[in-house]
This record gives structure tokens, C-alpha cells and sequence, in this order.
């Protein structure tokens, strides 16, 4: 394991630190806007927490008193309606079938309401919230992939482990999942549309009640896969381009013709009406075509883009040079929260820092990041942020490996805290690492003091790549820039000459790419 070579942070205060990086920072939002809730006092009060706790205790037929009072909203249970009406609905403005069809009648909405008010009853309201079970599971479906990409943080090969899940063993994982109120489930890989186990799964994962999502290359999406994906209750697949250029693409991952293929992968779950997402991993060669990647998604007819953080691990080890800069990144963050609130695509980011660039460069009253996936408008959703917001690993996301292995992020594979096929979900959740974790007050250098910490907390997988602990600072924020600059010289190469020209990089228009990108694009338009 390479090491940092530093000091441990030293201060209380962050401006100690920060002098030279306020230019960076606009004036007027350096100090920390701190918006409260109404909400926020009754859901601390010890009588609510009892009866959150009484109305999550799940019944003989594993559905809980909240469970059924959803499922009857405007049915049967014509009192609790009135009283919800009388009590939420009409004080918060709310459209009451929006609110019935939206939230009380989709299983995965109410699910992820009773897991978050089982955990308030159980640890209280906490910033950031701590969870009594993962509200987000990224599962590492199988090792085998028919690419062989650069970065491939799970260094997937061209066929499965021998020691992965048995079919039954899979089931019995989402029966897991299900019965401890999960509410969310990515499928990634590897490449998941590779294996003969994927749909039976997604079949019993649908009818437990929980949402999907598919992280796919691409390649195999053909025109009935995706009819399929969506007849099994697939919500959202994600598709990977590293680059607009195909050539690029097509060397990062390790195959000729694959950019094509992905391209029309994602017209295929477009025109079969699953709301469809294009990933990006930026590194030093290609975040200055942030705004034409964008761009593109969005004359693909995306509804997403996302954007997934660097993490040298896995294959990324080899080519960590092509890492951001914190200047790189932040300058990422910032072109990323301008599309978010201009409102043309929806856009997400692995990066925790996102969620601080949404208080910071965002609108007072705009979009703000609640979550790797989550968004919503306005300041009330900024009082969620607080919450919900940043680094997820092993607090209220986990991820589980193709031979059942528990670890907290799909990036911390080295981390293994339980197996399921020795434990239960719930056993192994509650375990010292997660509590660590959730704790952003045990932090290293800036992330330890940082007044954003409850938005974003600093990736863990990054500090532990990095530097072999994971309460570390984050090395890739601009506020950890010492940090950074303490790298050895043999992982920093030519870092300070990039970071002087990332500014420049990004305001470039790059016209010959934008112009393949919209020649590929141009059947939508």
C-alpha cells in the first residue's frame, strides 16, 4: 500500500487552512448557510421516537404497522386517512393523489420511510444519519465482463469466480434485502447482462418490493434486452462512455467498436422507456469535455448523468496519474452543479464533494444533491442533505461482492466486514467499521473540521486508497490541498503542471469533439 507521506492536521479552525484557497470559494457563501426544520425538533422528541420504533416492529406476516397503513391510504383505513389529510397533507400543500401514488402506494418509497424512521427510533436523529440497515445496496453481480477496462475498480476478467453466489444463495440475498426494508438495489458487475442468473434475480427482487437499477457497459443492451429489463421492473439502467471520442473509449476499454455499441445500447433503453442514465469516470485527459459529455447525454434522450469519482483501486491502481487534481475536481463539481440547477438533466455524482459544490455554487432556492443519487429543490431538501447527504459507506450504503462478501463501498473491496452465506445482513451490518464510518468527527485533516462535513464527509474509498486509512482526509477536495501536495513525488508526476492549466482545460470548447458527438446524437434532434 502506497503511503502519504504527511503530518497529522493540526487547527480548529478551518480558516487556518483555507487562506490561500478562499479565491476558489465565492465570498458571500463562505459562511455556511444553516437552514432548520420544524420537522427536525419533533422527530428528536423521545415519545416520537418510541412510536416510530413501535410502528416499524415488523408483524407476523414481515410487514409493519406503517407498511399496512400506506397500503391503505384512501382505502380502507378511512380515520388514519382523514388524519394524515388533516395533519400533513393539507398544512404542507401537498397534492393528495400525487402524494398517494408517489409515495404512499410504491413499496419502495415506504419502505425506505419505515427503514429511515426504524433507524431514528433507534439511534435518534443524527447528523449524518446513521441507518439500521443499508437504504442503498450496490451488488457486484458477477467477476466476469466482456471488456477489459483500464479503471475497472473490481478488476473483473472474461468469466466468473468459481466461489461466486449459487442461484438460491442470490434469491435468499434479496430475501435479505427485502426483509430488512432495503428499498434500493443496483446491479453493477462486472457486467451483470453476462450472466444466466440476472433476470430470475431481478424477477424476485420486483416482487419483494425493491427498486432496481443495472450499471451495464453497454454492448449487450440489444433492443429486446432492454424490452426485457424493463418487463422485470428495471427503473433505471446506466451506461457507461468514458469519452466522446470512440477511438479513446474504445482503448480505455479494451475493445474495438465497444463506444458504438454503448452508444446504442442507450438509444435501445431509451426507446424502450426505462429512464436511462450515461456515466462518465473524468480523469485528467478528458474532464475539460465535461459540458460536451452533458450535452450529449442530453441529445440522447438521457433523463441522467452521472458522474463517477476516481478511485485508484482495482486496475485504477495502474493508472493513477491520470487522477484529478483538488483544483481539477473542483472545477468539476462546480460545471456539474450548473447543470443540476439549470434543470435540462438530472446529474448525480460518487463524488461526496458534490454535495458541499450544491450549498456553495448552487441557488439559494435551487437543486441540491441529498445523496450519491438523490435530489431535490429548495431548502428544505438542504436540512436533508444535512442528514442523508455525502459519503454513504457503511452508514446507509454497503455493497456485496460476487462471492457474497459484505463491504462498505464497491471501492473498499478490501474492507470485508461478514459474508452472507455465514451471517445475515443484519448481523453483519452492525459491526465497528460502519459505526466508524458514520462518524464524521473522527476524521483526519480538513475533513475533520470542515464545516461541510455534514454534506460530504470526504470519499473513504479515496482515503483509503491513498493512504491506507479510512478516516483520512480525502486527498482529492481543494481543502485538503496540503494533502495532496504531500503525495510522494511518484503518484504526483506532473499533477502541479496539470493543475495550473485545469482552468484553462475546462473553459476550452473542444469543437472537433463536440461535433462527432452531435453527428451520432443527431436522429433525436
Amino acid at each position: 500500500m502506497l503511503l502519504v507521506l504527511r503530518d497529522m492536521y493540526v487547527g480548529d479552525s478551518p480558516n487556518k487552512l483555507l487562506t490561500f484557497q478562499r479565491p476558489q470559494i465565492p465570498k458571500q457563501t463562505a459562511g455556511l448557510p444553516n437552514p432548520h426544520h420544524l420537522l427536525e425538533e419533533l422527530l428528536s422528541h423521545p415519545a416520537v421516537r418510541k412510536l416510530l420504533g413501535w410502528i416499524t416492529v415488523p408483524g407476523r406476516d414481515g410487514k409493519c404497522f406503517f407498511e399496512r397503513l400506506c397500503e391503505n391510504y384512501d382505502r380502507d383505513w378511512r380515520l388514519a386517512t382523514w388524519l394524515i389529510d388533516a395533519l400533513w397533507i393539507k398544512r404542507a400543500g401537498l397534492d393528495k393523489e400525487h402524494m398517494k401514488f408517489k409515495l404512499f402506494h410504491h413499496p419502495p418509497t415506504v419502505r425506505a420511510l419505515a427503514l429511515t424512521a426504524r433507524s431514528i427510533a433507534r439511534y435518534g436523529l443524527t447528523t449524518p444519519q446513521r441507518f439500521a440497515a443499508p437504504l442503498f445496496v450496490v451488488w457486484n453481480f458477477t467477476q466476469a465482463c466482456n471488456l477489459s477496462c483500464e479503471h475497472c475498480y473490481q478488476n473483473a476478467r472474461h468469466k466468473p469466480d468459481a466461489d461466486e453466489l449459487s442461484l438460491d444463495e442470490k434469491l435468499y440475498l434479496i430475501d435479505q434485502l427485502a426483509d430488512n426494508f432495503v428499498p434500493f438495489l443496483a446491479i453493477a458487475g462486472g457486467e451483470p447482462l453476462v450472466h444466466k442468473d440476472l433476470f430470475p434475480v431481478l424477477e424476485h427482487a420486483h416482487r419483494r418490493g425493491i427498486h432496481l437499477t443495472l450499471a451495464t457497459n453497454g454492448t449487450l443492451l440489444k433492443p429486446e434486452t432492454a424490452a426485457r429489463l424493463k418487463q422485470v421492473g428495471v427503473k433505471y439502467v446506466e451506461v457507461s462512455i468514458d469519452s466522446l471520442d470512440p477511438a479513446q473509449h474504445d482503448a480505455f476499454r479494451g475493445q474495438k467498436g465497444a463506444w458504438a455499441r454503448s452508444v446504442q445500447g442507450i438509444k435501445n433503453s431509451v426507446a424502450a422507456g426505462i429512464r436511462t442514465g450515461l456515466a462518465t469516470c473524468f480523469t485528467r485527459h478528458t474532464v475539460h469535455t465535461v459540458d460536451d459529455v452533458v450535452k450529449f447525454a442530453i441529445d440522447l434522450g438521457c433523463q441522467t448523468f452521472s458522474h463517477f469519482n476516481f478511485i485508484p483501486v482495482g486496475r485504477g491502481r495502474d493508472i493513477m496519474e491520470a487522477d484529478l487534481t483538488p483544483s481539477q475536481r473542483e472545477i468539476l463539481m462546480r460545471r456539474l452543479t450548473h447543470h443540476l440547477q439549470q434543470g435540462h438533466i438530472n446529474v448525480i455524482s460518487t463524488a461526496p464533494q458534490f454535495g458541499r459544490s450544491c450549498v456553495v455554487y448552487g441557488w439559494q432556492d435551487g437543486v441540491f444533491a441529498t445523496g450519491h443519487a438523490g435530489r431535490g429543490e429548495g431548502r428544505k431538501t438542504m436540512v436533508l442533505s444535512r442528514y442523508i447527504g455525502g459519503c454513504g459507506a457503511g452508514r446507509c450504503y454497503c455493497s456485496v461482492q460476487p462471492n457474497g462478501d459484505i463491504t462498505p463501498c464497491v471501492y473498499m473491496s478490501s474492507e470485508k466486514v461478514g459474508n452472507i452465506r455465514q451471517a445475515t445482513l443484519a448481523e453483519i451490518w452492525n459491526n465497528r467499521l460502519f459505526h466508524v464510518l458514520a462518524d464524521r468527527e473522527d476524521r483526519g485533516d480538513h475533513c475533520g473540521v470542515c464545516d461541510y462535513r455534514n454534506y460530504c464527509g470526504g470519499c473513504r474509498a479515496r482515503a483509503l486508497a491513498y493512504t491506507g486509512d479510512v478516516t483520512a482526509g480525502d486527498p482529492g477536495c481543494s481543502f485538503n490541498y496540503h494533502l495532496w501536495n504531500e503525495l510522494s513525488e511518484a503518484v504526483r508526476s506532473d499533477f502541479v503542471i496539470l493543475d495550473n492549466l485545469a482552468a484553462e482545460a475546462v473553459a476550452r470548447a473542444n469543437g472537433r469533439l463536440r461535433g462527432a458527438a452531435a453527428q451520432v446524437a443527431g436522429g433525436r434532434r
